[in-house]
């Protein structure tokens, strides 16, 4: 359709051209787009017949303005908006945070003020005046303090250089005032008032010639059917008059719906659909993007498959791993390098390209490691005191310091300044060098260097804060299109499919959400105002898009129009455009136009439906047996606890080396808590060993003084720290009066956080080593007391000591401390009493019950016994390798078979 329509408008313009006596080299030819006019220039080659054709000026409108040389200096819209920002800071009409934001919206609304030739009245009070006219009100603040921002600020601007929209504004005057050759306009879409008025007067002095689509076929009836000017005609009566008119339906075999029920599902159907169409020999496929999740999708899809693809609606450079580097080293600045961004810098492949994968991985691990141990820190300095502490951080140090190195230290500068100092940051890093050698690091360097140039004259103050939110809204707007790939499937949007031939087409996304896709909603003035002032309003949005839609059905003959027809869980509609052709075409001919043939091409294995969902693959309880040479040669006494417990636990865990890392929290939780109070008790029993010898009160003051130095480092680094530190403190006298009375029992501290450790041997010669760290053991006469702190609930610590064949802790401490030991217990630190908790046995006895099953278990490992993930669900609940053993997917194979 689109070929006769380029041949019938070469055939007019060259008649055109005869009758004028106009040379064709010398016409000019304004089109919708460069691909657009690619197909016009070979039309009129082959409309002419020559073998040679020297062609016209094949133009869009503002490249036609772009011919002319600006009459004077256009002030570029970065430094129009570093003019606004600093105009709004000195009024402080608005939070500062938000100033940039509105600049973005005054300058979009100043632009199109000029695009549709809206001229402002030079007294506020008649622009006040005007505006309440239109908003049909009568005095009221927020209309007043309306009119005076844009009032002011337009005549503010103006008077400080010509904007890159008045610049445009006045070139189309100088061409239509300067009009000598005939003009032809093919097929553009909706004009601007500026670009109407330039038309008009060009026509006082030279002819133009519209040529537009004007389509009589049957399809383009079909969807003026659909889609009439008016909705007068119920929609059945429209369906039956179309029928009478045209028996087979015109869109059978050229347009098809295909509902997905999943992302996934989608994109699936899209990428199968493209290579469907790719065999059949079509070159040129356009896939129009509504929604830009489901593209990058297929887009991933397509790849896997080899396919590249022609991305003209690019990515905005903020989501790209070049700006993501840039922006997380400004955070850094901004923050004052928190231990997250350093980690996420020095793990960067953009930065110290002199480094390997290998090196990097090092360093952020020693940093990793060591604020497990140390907790949080910020800042370079804060970082390099804890790796200092120990010899083997080498790499991480060298990546702190160079991140020092890089640091510029100020406070404010200009924009510019500010630019020159990121460059110069990013030179020490090493990261330019490696921006430079990436596809959106080359456009990201280019913008950044553009926005240097252009501010260079603009000397206004910005803090790091403010050019941080500057330089994220740059990123944010601006655009990574990759230009190295030429490629048969095209993403692109719908305005950019005018007059373009396709062999096939794939709507992608077309639910109700995304088409019509309307732009942002305006800030200032509601649709009433922007009605009256001739600015644009989604009315007159929705009918280009839908024009651009239908110029889109009548031209391709093959479209496919996918959408998620379920999203989280809720039903998510087609298109209401779409539903209405559906509707039609079932009224008139029977059938509608969903097609889910595609959906069966893909495959039931590929594609999830409501209907037949894919479930997880059965599978039994994962019980796997170890190699001799893999069975561990010690074990420690909570590891004991995890073997018997559950055996895949402790396969996980301890075989494979799969304990999950501890994080690193800048809160106090209740294991430092604990580990707090392990360290106080340790070192005041150290220090007094026996507290009956020494007052009440001097043992309540030391307390609280070895108490105080051991919380002081955590209220450095966590305010809220004061809050276990106060619960500690309050327990001080219970723990004290239970010292006291297990003193008058004859109990004696003896030793405390002792490391311990037992060899023994197994049935066939081999031997394991058990090994532990007890909090404490205690002394009466020959006979020992193994004691272990908790902080834990004391109704836990109850059954843990009632069921000792479960919990083997004490009966393991008793054992390792290879001596009589008359007493095995917990010691609750848990409410507001100090309670001794007693293992439920003898202690000597249940550490030689503990030594004979640990050597069973060990033998029996030796000889390749399974071991099953057999758990309990107190067990499970909180386990780390819940994931890996899936019990959650697990089948009960005898229920099944009931």
């Amino acid at each position: 359709m689109l070929a006769a329509f380029f041949q019938r408008a070469a055939q007019r313009i060259l008649r055109e051209c005869a009758v004028q006596q106009t040379e064709l080299a010398d016409a000019v030819i304004l089109v919708p787009n460069f691909q657009a006019g690619a197909a016009l220039a070979r039309a009129l080659v082959e409309a002419s017949g020559l073998a040679v054709l020297v062609s016209p000026q094949i133009l869009t409108f503002p490249a036609w303005a772009q011919t002319l040389s600006p009459a004077v200096a256009v002030l570029p819209n970065s430094r129009r908006l570093t003019q606004l920002y600093h105009i709004l800071k000195e009024r402080n009409w608005f939070d500062q945070a938000l100033l940039w934001g509105m600049c973005d919206e005054i300058a979009r609304l100043f632009d199109e003020l000029t695009y549709q030739a809206v001229d402002l009245p030079v007294d506020v009070g008649q622009f006040t005046a005007q505006l309440q006219a239109y908003y049909r009100s009568h005095r009221h603040r927020a209309i007043e303090f309306e009119a005076q921002l844009v009032h002011e600020l337009w005549f503010a601007l103006s008077q400080d250089g010509q904007s890159p929209a008045a610049q445009y504004a006045l070139q189309l005057a100088q061409l239509a005032e300067a009009a000598a050759v005939p003009l032809f306009v093919v097929g553009l879409p909706q004009l601007t008032r500026l670009e109407q008025h330039c038309l008009q007067r060009y026509a006082l002095r030279q002819r133009v010639t519209h040529i537009d689509i004007d389509s009589v076929d049957v399809v383009a009836q079909t969807l003026a059917a659909a889609w009439p000017q008016n909705l007068e005609t119920p929609l059945l009566q429209r369906a039956q008059d179309l029928a009478a008119n045209i028996v087979d339906s015109p869109l059978s075999g050229r347009l098809h719906y295909c509902a997905a029920y999943s992302l996934e599902e989608e994109a699936v159907a899209a990428d199968t659909q493209v290579r469907l169409w790719l065999h059949e020999g079509r070159q040129r496929i356009a896939v129009v993007v509504q929604d830009r999740i489901s593209a990058r999708r297929l887009r991933a899809l397509l790849e896997r498959a080899q396919i590249l693809v022609s991305d003209e609606t690019g990515w905005t450079l903020d989501t790209t791993a070049a700006s993501t580097v840039v922006m997380r080293w400004v955070e850094a600045l901004l923050a004052d390098f928190p231990y997250r961004d350093v980690l996420d810098l020095i793990k960067s492949p953009y930065l110290f390209p002199d480094w390997d994968a290998l090196q990097r991985k090092q360093a952020a691990w020693q940093i990793e490691h060591a604020l497990r141990s140390h907790g949080p820190v910020d800042g370079c300095a804060g970082l390099i005191a804890v790796l200092q502490r120990q010899s083997d951080n080498a790499d991480a140090l060298a990546a702190v310091s160079r991140l020092q190195a890089a640091l510029g230290i100020v406070q404010i500068a200009s924009l510019s300044d500010w630019l020159d100092r990121l460059d110069h940051s990013l030179i020490a890093l090493g990261a330019r060098t490696r921006l430079a050698d990436d596809a959106a690091g080359q456009q990201l360097l280019g913008l950044l260097a553009r926005r240097r140039h252009e501010l260079a004259d603009d000397r206004g103050s910005f803090t790091l804060a403010e050019f941080h939110r500057w330089l994220g809204r740059e990123l944010e707007q601006g655009a990574f299109i990759d230009q190295r790939v030429n490629s048969p499937v095209v993403f692109t949007h719908l305005a950019a499919t005018r007059l373009r031939m396709f062999d096939a087409a794939l709507i992608l996304g077309a639910d109700a959400s995304h088409l019509p896709s309307l732009s942002s909603h305006a800030v200032f003035f509601n649709q009433q105002v922007r009605a009256a002032l001739g600015l644009s309003t989604p009315a007159l949005e929705m009918a280009q898009i839908q024009a651009d839609l239908m110029q889109l059905l009548i031209a391709v003959p093959a479209v496919c129009v996918l959408w998620q027809a379920r999203s989280e869980g809720e039903i998510n509609a087609i298109s209401p455009w779409l539903e209405r052709l559906d509707s039609l075409h079932s009224l008139a001919w029977g059938t509608g136009l969903l097609d889910n043939g595609l959906r069966e091409i893909c495959g039931a294995a590929q594609i999830a439906t409501p209907d037949r969902a894919v479930s997880p693959t059965p599978s039994d309880m994962p019980q796997p047996a170890l190699m001799p040479d893999l069975v561990p040669k010690r074990i420690s006494v909570s590891a004991y606890n995890t073997l018997l417990a559950c055996p895949y636990q402790y396969f996980s865990r301890h075989v494979l080396g799969l304990n999950e890392l501890d994080e690193i929290s800048a809160e106090i939780e209740k294991s430092d808590y604990g580990q707090a109070v392990h360290a106080i008790l340790k070192t005041f029993h150290e220090r007094y060993p026996a507290v009956a010898a020494v007052s009440y009160d001097m043992a309540v003051q030391a307390l609280q003084e070895i108490s105080e130095q051991a919380f002081a480092p955590m209220l450095h680094d966590d305010y809220y720290a004061r809050a276990w530190q106060q619960q500690w403190l309050e327990k001080i006298p219970a723990y004290l009066d239970w010292q006291l009375q297990r003193e008058q029992e004859g109990w004696l501290w003896h030793e405390g956080e002792v490391t311990k450790q037992l060899e023994l041997l197994l049935d066939d010669g081999r031997s394991i080593q058990l090994y532990g760290r007890l909090d404490r053991v205690d002394r009466i006469a020959d006979s020992h007391a193994v004691l272990d702190y908790k902080t834990g609930s004391s109704k836990g610590l109850k059954d843990k000591a009632e069921h000792f064949d479960e919990d083997v802790q004490l009966a393991a401490y008793a054992l390792l401390m290879q001596s009589e030991v008359g007493q095995a217990a917990f010691v609750s630190l848990d409410g507001g009493k100090v309670t001794t908790i007693p293992l439920n046995t003898e202690p000597q006895a249940a550490a030689e019950d503990s030594a004979a099953r640990l050597t069973m278990l060990f033998t029996q490992l030796y000889r390749q016994a399974p071991l099953p993930a057999n758990g309990i669900d107190n067990v499970c609940q909180y386990c780390d390798m819940r994931g890996l053993c899936r019990r959650d997917f697990w089948v009960d194979t005898a229920l099944a078979a009931i």
